[in-house]
């Protein structure tokens, strides 16, 4: 039986919400006027801590007063129980919203993502980890507000670990693979997880099968059995990013968001056809990006299946750590080849090869398969001024130049990575070793030593990278940049960038404005 009202203040309504964090009522305030959400918070097994654990949640909601995450205002403690009084969200939660009306539009869906991944990378920012990102945790008020909610079992960095031996903490359905494979929660473990809560608001229905036993699930996540996307659209690229089973490689939070707000505004450069599975699919999804070809104005594509995901592999690093390697085994190579090249052949199919045929490097192998892309949608055809002999020498050709085509996007998409990563981190004092050691010996004499490197990155508050023109083919880039300043005003800025090859990655070798 619970109390008419709390703490001689909140007068019991009614029961809004249970879960395995505690159940939530809805009170009215009556020294203020108005309405909250408090939740009786219980032990959880093995910790009679729950105290502690209330006043966590308290401290964390409290620390990052943003508007896209559910406030707290007060803890009290009543008959040996302990309550958190809440902001009361109006609404739905995102699981009901989508159990009432099913899947929602790729960019309300982004949208909503972006909003939540911003008030998840400041939480990131504070040192703290949410580790329950799931679709019943992320409210939407009568407004349309996406917030998130939910705290209970998120830890700062400096907290002691509060999960018991044996007890694992988070939804096993939106535990990233490091977690499915017993590593620590990370903010790379948030992005997955709101990558896994983004593909089931577009797609209706969670990335892998539900299973009786946890644990199948947590295999089936560990080996990447996700199911394809078939109604992303412009979202699928995003989702591969997010979810991409090396944690190295995923965006942050930042970037999420970011990207997800461009998508939301009709950004569908990085939509990935109906069927790609999303197992390697984040490079054919930064190919698509840098062709800059919205695949949204197309018809529905048919394309046959995608070959299996590849198997885990061993992840390989830089020594230095903070340098983007793009290292991969053969399996994962054909599958990534392939998935890029279907990318690459649906826009084929729509007439506008020409524009992926100039200026790209040398002939790699073609793989071993035919793949065949059709659209609904009929194109114009370029009147030919070559005979029909010349046509077959063309048709017998095109995989060649398919293969070309496919490699260099990819390269071109890793290079944009590298660009984007180098600067996130250089702004990072405990960043700063990895990134100078991404300069040839040329550039870190053109930047007058680590020293003159260190005064200048320290003056700079913050960059942000907007378009990013690589040609891999070349070795060089066009980065659009944004410096803040720790004193003074914003500036935007065009530097063109050229590299040396490293391996399987790059240094920068000169940065002209």
């Amino acid at each position: 039986m619970q109390p008419q009202v709390i703490a001689g203040r909140y007068e019991v309504v009614r029961p809004i919400g249970s879960g395995g964090m505690g159940t939530v009522w809805l009170c009215l305030d009556t020294v203020l006027g108005r309405e909250v959400a408090v939740k009786q918070i219980g032990a959880l097994p093995g910790e009679p801590a729950a105290a502690a654990r209330a006043m966590r949640e308290a401290r964390i909601a409290a620390s990052l007063n943003d508007p896209h995450a559910v406030g707290v205002f007060d803890v009290v403690d009543e008959n040996d129980s302990h309550w958190l009084v809440m902001e009361y969200v109006e609404g739905q939660s995102l699981a009901e919203r989508i159990r009432d009306v099913g899947a929602l539009p790729p960019t309300r869906v982004a949208e909503i993502g972006s909003a939540v991944a911003s008030a998840l990378a400041t939480a990131h920012e504070r040192g703290i980890v949410h580790r329950d990102i799931k679709p019943g945790n992320i409210l939407i008020d009568l407004a349309g507000t996406p917030k998130i909610s939910d705290f209970g079992i998120a830890r700062a960095h400096a907290d002691d670990q509060l999960t018991q031996t044996g007890f694992m903490t988070g939804t096993p359905g939106y535990l990233s693979p490091e977690l499915a494979r017993g590593g620590n929660p990370t903010p790379a473990s948030d992005v997955w997880a709101l990558g896994a809560t983004l593909y089931y608001a577009v797609e209706g229905q969670p990335p892998y099968e539900s299973q009786a036993n946890p644990l199948a699930t947590l295999q089936a996540i560990a080996r990447g059995d996700a199911r394809p996307v078939q109604k992303a659209g412009p979202m699928g690229g995003a989702i591969a990013a997010m979810m991409d089973q090396d944690p190295e490689r995923r965006w942050d939070m930042a970037t999420a968001s970011e990207r997800l707000d461009r998508i939301a505004h009709g950004d569908a450069t990085m939509a990935l056809p109906a069927g790609t599975a999303l197992a390697g699919a984040g490079a054919a999804a930064a190919a698509t990006e840098v062709l800059g070809t919205p695949l949204e104005s197309t018809q529905r594509l048919e394309t046959p299946p995608l070959p299996p995901p590849a198997p885990p592999r061993d992840q390989a690093y830089d020594e230095r750590g903070g340098r983007y390697d793009d290292r991969r085994d053969d399996g994962r190579s054909r599958s990534t080849a392939w998935i890029v090249a279907l990318v690459v052949l649906a826009l084929l199919a729509l007439g506008i090869a020409y524009a992926l045929t100039d200026g790209f490097g040398t002939n790699r192998p073609t793989p071993g398969q035919t793949t065949t892309v059709t659209s609904t949608k009929t194109q114009t055809q370029t009147p030919s001024k070559t005979s029909s002999s010349s046509s077959s020498s063309s048709s017998s050709s095109s995989t060649t130049t398919t293969a070309t085509t496919a490699d260099t996007a990819q390269d071109d998409a890793r290079l944009t990575r590298f660009v984007e990563s180098y600067y996130r981190d250089v702004t990072k004092a405990n960043k700063r070793d990895d990134t100078f050691a991404q300069l040839t010996p040329k550039m870190q004499q053109d930047s007058d030593g680590r020293e003159g490197y260190e005064t200048f990155w320290d003056s700079i508050e913050s960059v942000d990278v907007g378009n990013v023109e690589a040609d891999s083919a070349n070795d060089k880039a066009v980065v659009e940049l944004t410096f803040k300043p720790k004193d003074g005003d914003k500036s935007d800025e065009t530097h063109t960038l050229t590299f040396v090859r490293d391996g399987d990655s790059w240094l920068i070798d000169s940065d002209k404005q």
